[in-house]
């Protein structure tokens, strides 16, 4: 009987809190747990053709553009089209290392000859009766791209004469390789050889070594700079010589104005107790068919201690092709 009458009062005592805690229960307790999930709005098939055909052949920010606006007009869309671009990313990522990893291949496999690019530019002038002139411009220019090693290689003549008399006499031969040491660091050597002697030299050779530096390194735009010491061994035409340390410095710039049009500045110096050498050109190219582009250039080389009788100062304008290849 005692057993029974504890579990009377048990159960009461269960009923009774039972009744109290569903006194105590909020309004809010009788609802659902979680929200009713938010229904997806499709997107209608015109604005899906956009963004297909934005992810296909737009551009970077063109597809930035329209998911944004899309991610706006449908945001119930908007993990999807998070993930659509995420995805994007993802693949051209992956695709970059690939390209990286095929070319770094290709250049570790490269024989002595390959991988060589080359820009060769001509340019002449011709004038009869009064004055019977014909002045030749060549330049060759060559350049190997490996790993860590680039190794450049320049050539260029300039010959003028007027009424049999030559005039302007200019030939130039220069080796530079180049360690890259990292992204925009290198370290370069510089093999050069000069003739001029309207200018007082025979030959004039020099040697260098520094470290370079790409200080702009954009897709429209690069500036590069190099800065060493220099060792110049110079044959005079009044077969005297000369021998000097110096400094050299050099920037090399190019500016993308638009697809096809492109601005240059060459400028190199040389800077000794005797004398100092300062050359620069200024060059537009524009892209006439295919890889020929039609240059115009303005050229200064100036000579602080020239021979007797000449000025210190040369300028230069040309209209020369320049073929890549």
């Amino acid at each position: 009987m005692a057993l029974i009458h504890e579990g009377k009062e048990m159960t009461l005592r269960t009923l009774l809190a039972l009744a109290l805690l569903a006194a105590a229960t909020p309004a809010w307790a009788d609802q659902a747990p979680f929200p009713a999930p938010v229904a997806i709005e499709p997107i209608p098939p015109a604005v899906q053709a956009m963004i297909e055909d934005a992810f296909e052949n737009g551009t970077d920010a063109e597809i930035d553009a329209v998911v944004k606006y899309a991610r706006r007009a449908f945001p119930t869309q908007a993990v999807v089209l998070d993930n659509r671009l995420a995805e994007r990313t993802a693949a051209r990522q992956a695709a970059e290392q690939a390209r990286l990893a095929a070319e770094r291949e290709r250049l570790l496999t490269a024989g002595l000859f390959d991988n060589w690019t080359g820009r060769g530019e001509v340019g002449a002038s011709r004038s009869t009766g009064n004055t019977d002139n014909l002045g030749i411009y060549a330049s060759l220019n060559l350049t190997r791209e490996g790993v860590n090693w680039r190794h450049a290689v320049r050539a260029s003549a300039e010959v003028q004469e007027t009424n049999g008399v030559r005039t302007q006499e200019r030939l130039l031969f220069a080796y530079e390789p180049r360690y890259k040491v990292s992204d925009r660091l290198s370290t370069y050597g510089l093999i050069q050889g000069e003739r001029d002697p309207l200018l007082g030299y025979d030959a004039r050779y020099s040697a260098s070594l520094g470290l370079g530096y790409a200080l702009v390194k954009q897709r429209r735009l690069t500036v590069d700079v190099q800065g060493g010491p220099a060792l110049r061994y110079a044959q005079l035409t009044d077969n005297g010589s000369e021998l000097d340390i110096s400094g050299r410095a050099a920037i090399d710039a190019r500016l993308q104005l638009r697809p096809g049009v492109t601005l240059t500045q060459n400028a190199t110096a040389f800077l000794d107790s005797q004398s100092n050498t300062f050359t620069s050109a200024t060059g537009l190219e524009t892209q006439l068919i295919g890889a020929l582009t039609a240059r115009m250039s303005y050229n200064i080389q100036h000579e602080s201690d020239p021979t007797l009788g000449r000025v210190a100062t040369d300028t230069q304008s040309r209209v020369t092709f320049v073929y890549a290849f």
